[in-house]
This record gives C-alpha cells, structure tokens and sequence, in this order.
C-alpha cells in the first residue's frame, strides 16, 4: 500500500508540473523531427551523387565527342595542303602504332588532346566572330544605301569599337589558357591576367606553356614517319601500278603487260599492310622488306587479317567515288574529312589485328590458312579489277591509280 501510494505521488507531481511537462514534449518532438529529418539528407546526398554521375558522364561523352570530331577535322585540313598531308599521314601510321603496340583501341587516339584544344580555340574564335561579320554586313548594307547618314557613321563606328573589343577579348582568352570556356568569360580572363601580370610570372609561363604544347605534338617525328612510310610504299606499289597503267583499253598486246601489272599488284596489296602495320608498331623502315615476317603473321590470324583487307579496300572503293569530279580549292578540306573519317577506323583495326598477331605463337590448321589466303587474294584482286576502270571515272586520270587512299595520303586529290 505505501508503494502504491508513493507512485501516485509521483505521477501527481509531474502531471501537476507544467515545466516538466514541456520539456518532455519538446525533447520528444525533437527526437521525432531529427528522426524525420535524416531521411530526406540521406535521399538529397544520393540524389546529387547520382546527378553528379549523369553530368560526368555527360560531360565525359560529349568532350570525347568534340575531341574526335576536331581530330578528324585538323587530320583533313593537314591532308589538303601539299607537303604538309604528309603529317596527316604519320599521325595515323602513329595511331595504328599505339594500337598495334598496346594492342589496345582506345590507344588509337594519340593525338586528342591537343585536337581538342585546337578545336576549341577554333570554335571559340568562330564564334566570338560571328556577331562582328554580321554587323559588318548592316555596315556594309548601310553605306550602300546612304552612305553620308547618322545611321551609317554610328554603324561604322560601332563596327570598328567592337572589332577592337573582339580583338582584345580573343587575345585575353588565349593568352588566359585558350580553353573553349574562356572564350565565354572576359571578365574572368581579365581578372587572371591581371593577377599574373602583377606577379610578374605571365610571360615566363605562356612561353613554356607554348613550347611545351609545340612539343607534345611531335611536328618533325611524326613527318618524317609518314614521309618514310609512303616512300616504303611507293618502293612495292609504284612499278606494278606502272605496269597496271599501260593498256587504255581491255584489248591489243599492251592488256598482256597491264595483266601482269595487275597480278603483281593484287600480290603487293595482299602483304603491304601487314608490312606497314610493323613499320608503325616498331618505326623502322627495314620491317618493309621483312615479307617473310609478314607472311608468318598472316598464317597465325589469316581471318582477321582478311576481314582488314575486306574492311580497308571496300571502303578505298567507295572512296574513289569521290574523285569523279575535282572540288573547288577551298571545299577540299570538307571532302578530305570524308576520307579521313572513313580511313581511320581501319587503320585501327589493322593495328589491332597486327597486335592479336605478334601475341599468337601457334597457327591454326594448314587448311583453314589456305582457304582465308585465298579469299583475301580475291579481296585484294577484285579491288585491283574495280581500280582499273577508276581511272576512266577519276579527275586525275591515270594518277588515280597510284594514290591508294588506305595506304597512302587519305586526300581526294
């Protein structure tokens, strides 16, 4: 009884107690609202990390994207111009390289860095030029019209402010890194400039950033590799195209020498690019003579080395399309991305091919090596068949004949 009689007490008391019995309320509700209040942190936590993976790989994607697009737009700039397509042609000899070597495809970009680089500064400065060519235009527009009016001198003056503040803003984003978002924020760029010229360390840094830059691009090597991979070439393909070249028609004693041209050249195409595969995988000129090697290696993957010659040459075929009729001078670039769009792919997988080669020491059965020989000796004379009435349909005429777009310069003309 006197147990049950202090208990009651007790709860008397603290029912009677209007402190306490807030403060038990509010703790409670606190304790509810921070239960409550986690769910939805750990839900807005998981909500922005997934967010943030949707942008990355956006970003990621779209940035390999504009990356591949301006290599091949740079390749077939590089390709137009005499002398200088020589480094377009290196440029992929060192990509089916990297692939080769690695045996990787994603090595087959060697260059996309700077590429995209390239393009942005490119895209920056198109862009940031375009209001100015049109304000030019309503200028030019304006002094036709009337050229002594208010409206025409305000036009002029205001034409000439803004290519002044163009050419200042281009300037600062270069000079502030020549990334494509620079070309977006002047006053950022201003503000870089400035706390670099007070310390005094901008013309030291620009420099090396140039030199550097010049530098990891390989101007003089990558040259001299596509320069001496067309003089390998040249030394299988010129005398049997030479040959292939002499009859102008299916008749007389001259189709006799032009058949034997064209025998010799389907026997030279059906090795040439597995010997300039190992020319890009180890940049020696003398792997050009090595046909035994060449051979040896054909044997070991004969079907993956025929789908290549399937591959390279049914796109060359489609690629003589184009040579029907000459572009004008300054359209030749957008043609050449053509090519070089369709050029590269194969170039990386004779790489790739080449790299399964040199891994693989066992060869597969004699009968199985015999059958791919045979239908990659097809493959290689139907092309050389198609390539004889190329000629009748190319601008160039008989020179048509000794381009080779897959082994040589990928340029239209």
């Amino acid at each position: 009884m006197a147990q049950d009689e202090n208990s009651k007490n007790m709860t008397q008391n603290v029912v009677s107690d209007p402190i306490s019995q807030a403060t038990v309320v509010v703790e409670a509700s606190a304790l509810t609202s921070n239960e409550h209040s986690l769910v939805p942190q750990g839900s807005q936590e998981e909500n922005r990390s997934w967010i943030n993976r949707i942008w990355r790989g956006l970003y990621w994607g779209f940035s390999g994207l504009f990356g591949l697009v301006s290599l091949v737009i740079v390749l077939a700039i590089l390709a137009a111009i005499p002398i200088v397509n020589l480094l377009a042609l290196g440029y992929l000899l060192q990509a089916e390289g990297e692939v080769a070597r690695s045996g990787k495809i994603t090595r087959g970009f060697p260059m996309l860095h700077q590429a995209r680089f390239i393009g942005g500064c490119i895209m920056g400065i198109f862009l940031c030029l375009m209001p100015l060519r049109y304000l030019g235009d309503f200028t030019s527009d304006a002094m036709l019209v009337d050229p002594n009016s208010g409206l025409t001198r305000f036009l002029r003056i205001l034409t000439s402010l803004a290519a002044i503040a163009i050419f200042l803003h281009l300037l600062g984003a270069l000079a502030a890194g020549g990334r494509l978002v620079r070309f977006f924020r002047p006053v950022k760029n201003a503000r870089t400039l400035l706390s670099e010229l007070r310390s005094r360390t901008f013309f030291s840094d620009r420099s090396v950033a140039v030199s550097d830059f010049f530098q990891s691009l390989q101007l003089r090597k990558t040259f001299f590799l596509g320069f001496w991979g067309a003089v390998g070439i040249l030394m299988w393909t010129l005398i049997p195209t030479g040959l292939y070249a002499v009859a102008d028609a299916p008749q007389g004693p001259q189709i006799l020498i032009t058949l034997a041209g064209g025998i010799l050249l389907t026997l030279v195409c059906s090795w040439v690019p597995v010997l300039q595969a190992g020319y890009a995988c180890e940049e020696r000129f003398s792997l050009y003579t090595q046909l035994q090697r060449g051979r040896q290696l054909f044997r070991r993957t004969p079907l993956l080395w025929t789908l290549a010659f399937l591959l390279g040459y049914a796109l060359t075929i489609v690629l003589y399309l184009f040579k029907i009729v000459a572009p004008p001078q300054d359209a030749l670039w957008l043609l050449t991305t053509v090519f070089i769009a369709i050029i590269y792919p194969a170039r990386i997988y004779i790489g790739w091919v080449y790299s399964r080669s040199c891994r693989k020491m066992d060869e597969p059965w004699r009968v199985w090596r015999w059958f791919w020989s045979l239908v990659s000796f097809a493959i290689c004379g139907f092309y050389v068949f198609m390539l004889f009435f190329t000629r009748n349909i190319g601008a160039n005429g008989k020179l048509v004949l000794f381009e080779q777009p897959l082994l040589l310069i990928p340029s239209p003309f």
